[in-house]
């Protein structure tokens, strides 16, 4: 079972590379002025922040599962 942690690591990686450009948009958007672009696209980045931070707590809980429960990251 030792031979899938590595496996299990690079897939979580590759997945986290891939998804980063997406949890970066949300950043942005929470970075932007509310004068010049009002309170909507402020409300969009938290919903689109929450989301991603769902999206890791599934992710991790999923690979923990498929790596037998250990958490050794």
């Amino acid at each position: 079972m030792d031979q899938n942690k590595p496996d299990i690591l690079t897939l979580k990686d590759k997945i986290i590379t891939a998804f980063r450009p997406i949890e970066q948009l949300f950043q942005i958007m929470d970075s932007t002025s509310v004068d010049l672009y009002g309170e909507l696209t402020r409300s969009y980045s938290e919903v689109g922040i929450t989301l991603c931070k769902n999206f890791r707590q599934h992710l991790d809980a999923l690979l923990d599962m498929q790596n037998g429960g250990s958490s050794d990251e």
